[in-house]
């Protein structure tokens, strides 16, 4: 969610700098662009104005886990997480429309991965099935060259400033999946055996559903990025964009 409603604060910067001048769609594009290259290098350092800690890694020392749903119940906990690549990723494709309100959009993550330390009871619930999977050890899992693009459509409102996201289609692609996960029903060729049919099973669902998941994204999305832009205005991305002077150089944190 955070994703659209950044995707969209920079594209009304971007049409305000535009405000007195020709429409000019590859100069707000390269704006776009910009501002995007200029989060991706301060993801490391996270943004102590807005209260987000650095992403790039994203750690989390410790979180516990409870799910019950009807299909699904998991319970543990995981221990020293860190999810790494959020900042690893091309821009192939940016391309916004100033005058029919449309953005299409395309990136590429290389190498998005997850390192942790994992204790988790869980119980698959399906079909009138119980199937029981207790696991705990060292779990490593990554997606390799995976593509999200789309197209999104916007509205900003000429009296109030308010944005709103109208349209939404996110399509998702995943080069490869890696699964490195000890204590999966035991050790040695059948947890080998585990790991590579879940690498196979979530590369499956991701890429042969395709329509599904678009249709998720935007049925979730959209009520949650105008929820959050209903509180904000043109004016108000504005002057938040102008404050604070000379932009400090992001130096990473020492990881251990």
């Amino acid at each position: 969610m955070k994703l659209f409603v950044a995707l969209l604060a920079l594209v009304a910067c971007a049409n305000a700098a535009a405000v007195g001048d020709s429409i000019d769609t590859r100069s707000i594009s390269s704006t776009v662009v910009d501002v995007i290259e200029g989060m991706k290098e301060q993801m490391p350092c996270g943004f102590p104005g807005l209260g987000i800690p650095p992403i790039a890694p994203l750690r989390i020392d410790h979180q516990n886990i409870d799910i019950d749903t009807d299909a699904l119940k998991m319970k543990g906990s995981v221990e020293h997480f860190r999810l790494n690549g959020l900042n690893d990723f091309d821009i192939e494709e940016m391309k916004v429309n100033a005058i029919s309100s449309k953005v299409n959009f395309k990136f590429n993550f290389r190498d998005v991965n997850v390192d942790t330390i994992y204790d988790i009871d869980m119980q698959l619930k399906k079909y009138g099935f119980t199937i029981k999977m207790i696991g705990a050890g060292h779990a490593k899992f990554a997606i390799k060259d995976m593509s999200i693009w789309g197209t999104l459509k916007y509205s900003l409102g000429v009296l109030n400033g308010k944005l709103k996201l109208k349209t939404l289609d996110v399509r998702t692609h995943l080069g490869s999946v890696e699964s490195e996960i000890e204590g999966m029903l035991g050790d040695g060729t059948v947890n080998e055996k585990m790991n590579d049919y879940l690498a196979e099973a979530v590369e499956m669902v991701i890429n042969e559903n395709e329509d599904l998941i678009a249709e998720t994204i935007e049925s979730v999305a959209l009520p949650a990025v105008n929820s959050v832009l209903d509180d904000i205005s043109i004016t108000d991305i504005i002057n938040s964009d102008g404050e604070g002077g000379e932009k400090e150089v992001c130096i990473p944190p020492e990881l251990d």
